[in-house]
Parts: structure tokens; sequence; C-alpha cells
């Protein structure tokens, strides 16, 4: 009885704990880039929450700036919906300990249930701060055909 109950609090000790490891951990900038727009495809503020800095901010296809909460928001409620998004032409630039990442986005996407599909220019801007990568900053720029 006493072993049972010794495992039965174990696990309520470790459970939680590993239900806390499951957000996303970056191993460089180019990796938290992705992971980021892995996020929004996917639909997982909580991931996109472990992976955005709280001053992020993005400027989105149609030149406004938008910041954390916002997007957090936008996602968890269905405000913007990623149908597909295919990252191409990515090239890093490191600083120390900050990465550049720019590349091509093709994406179909609806906000406010318009439609939308393009390829999109694409900057993200990571930082590696107390160990952990986090975006900063991400900018989009619709390429005109």
């Amino acid at each position: 009885m006493k072993q049972n109950l010794t495992i039965l609090l174990l696990t309520l000790i470790i459970l939680p704990a590993l239900a806390q490891n499951n957000a996303p951990k970056p191993v460089d900038g180019t990796d938290c880039s992705n992971l980021f727009f892995k996020a929004l495809l996917e639909e997982d503020a909580a991931s996109l929450g472990s992976l955005i800095s709280t001053d992020f901010t993005v400027v989105s296809f149609n030149g406004h700036l938008v910041d954390s909460p916002t997007l957090q928001q936008a996602i968890t409620q269905g405000y913007i919906v990623v149908d597909s998004g295919i990252l191409t032409g990515t090239t890093t630039r490191m600083y120390g300990d900050v990465a550049v990442v720019s590349g091509q986005w093709n994406v179909s996407a609806r906000i406010q249930n318009n439609g939308y599909q393009a390829n999109v220019a694409y900057t993200t801007v990571c930082v590696r701060s107390g160990g952990q990568w986090k975006v900063t900053a991400a900018q989009f720029t619709p390429i005109q055909q």
C-alpha cells in the first residue's frame, strides 16, 4: 500500500513538470524562426507564446505593427488562420547572440475570414538571452508578381 501511494505521489509530481517541457526549445536562430512559422501554421498559441519575446513586434502584410499579445489573441480567436505555408530560400546572418533570418514564405491564410494567398518576403530577428532563443521582430512583405 505504501509503495502504491509513493508511486502515485511521484506521478503527480512528475507529470506537471513533463507537461511544462512541451514548449519548443530552439537550438539556434534559424530553428527559432522555423518554429515560429510552425506555431503559426499549427495555430499553436502556447508554442507561439514561448517563442516570442515580450517586446515582440511584427510588421504585417498591410504595414500595420502588431505586438505579442495581439498576435497571440488573433491566433487563439481564429482571427488569423494559416492554411498552408512553405518556407524557401532561408538564410541566416549571425551577429553574436542575434540572428537575422530571411527568406520567402508561400502562404495561404485567412485573415478575418478573407482569403489571402501570396509569396511573402520575410525577415525575423531572433535573440538569445538567458540561454533561450526568442523571436523579437518579424516583417512580412508581399512579393509583387
